[in-house]
């Protein structure tokens, strides 16, 4: 449940290709080695990715991950510090800030995260066991544009 950010702004761009992530820039490609990535860092004891897809412009630094994955904690917010604990702890994990977890009547996820160079934020919905997640994140190449084709896509997600 890891990663994603944006490009350009996405604005007026062409319609994204087939399976491209909603609201992506149409000349973002898929990125099947970033997933693998994140599917490898997300799987935690307990937690099992489902799906994961990437995509992004590594010219600009900037990229997507959609991820979902499910566990066997007793509750929302026992699956949502399992899957935050995984990724802390993998070498050269990450770090949270911004964390806005689930109310008991709630579903959504939300955080930011960095690990050197990348930063990026997360917005998650929970449901019976399982997390569906949207993750963005850039380096330091375009910040300002792919904050802003970040902030686009994660208004709509999951």
């Amino acid at each position: 449940m890891a990663l994603a950010l944006v490009a350009c702004n996405a604005a007026g761009a062409d319609p994204a290709p087939p399976g491209a992530l909603p609201g992506s820039p149409a000349s973002w490609k898929a990125l099947p080695a970033i997933a693998s990535a994140v599917s490898q860092a997300a799987a935690a004891d307990g937690v099992t990715v489902d799906a994961t897809d990437a995509w992004g412009d590594p010219a600009l630094g900037c990229f997507a991950v959609r991820l979902a994955l499910h566990g066997g904690a007793a509750s929302n917010d026992a699956l949502v510090d399992q899957v935050l604990a995984g990724l802390a702890s993998k070498p050269g994990g990450l770090t949270f800030s911004e964390l806005v977890k689930p109310t008991p009547t709630g579903d959504v996820l939300a955080f930011s995260f960095a690990r050197a160079p990348y930063r990026g934020r997360v917005r998650a919905k929970l449901a019976a066991g399982k997390i569906t997640a949207l993750a963005c994140f850039g380096n330091q190449r375009a910040p300002a544009g792919c904050e802003t084709t970040c902030g686009h896509m994660l208004q709509g997600a999951p």
